[in-house]
């Protein structure tokens, strides 16, 4: 491959980069963990939920506390809220490893060049 093909490819990849890190230097409002929607019985025993018919859905939130899974009830006036925070703090993780594997990949082509560049030198014997 040619130094001016791997040029190419950093320089597309750092548009890419660009644009990654904008997002994530201007992060919208967020809260760890993701929307879990749940049914559950009541415990009546007359209820409709006794015979399976189940009252829900309830939404939670869920995150990892400790190597542990928290759910954290969501009320339903904060449901639209809380479900796009979470939204965001998705996104945003996804962003941050995007951005790393961007990062990854414009050093492997700058390896390149490096390597395209890079001779040896070997003494003459005289």
């Amino acid at each position: 491959m040619n130094i001016s093909t791997i040029r190419k490819k950093i320089y597309f990849l750092e548009q890419q980069r660009k644009k990654t890190l904008d997002f994530l230097l201007h992060p919208k409002e967020m809260v760890y963990g993701s929307i879990y929607s749940a049914y559950k019985k009541c415990g009546n025993k007359n209820c409709r939920c006794a015979k399976g018919n189940l009252h829900g859905p309830f939404n939670y939130l869920s995150k990892k506390v400790g190597g542990r899974t928290v759910l954290t009830f969501i009320r339903r006036a904060d449901e639209d809220r809380i479900t796009s925070q979470a939204e965001n703090y998705r996104k945003y993780t996804k962003a941050m490893a995007r951005l790393n594997k961007l990062n990854s990949r414009i050093y492997d082509n700058i390896k390149k060049i490096k390597e395209e560049k890079t001779g040896s030198y070997e003494r003459r014997k005289v």
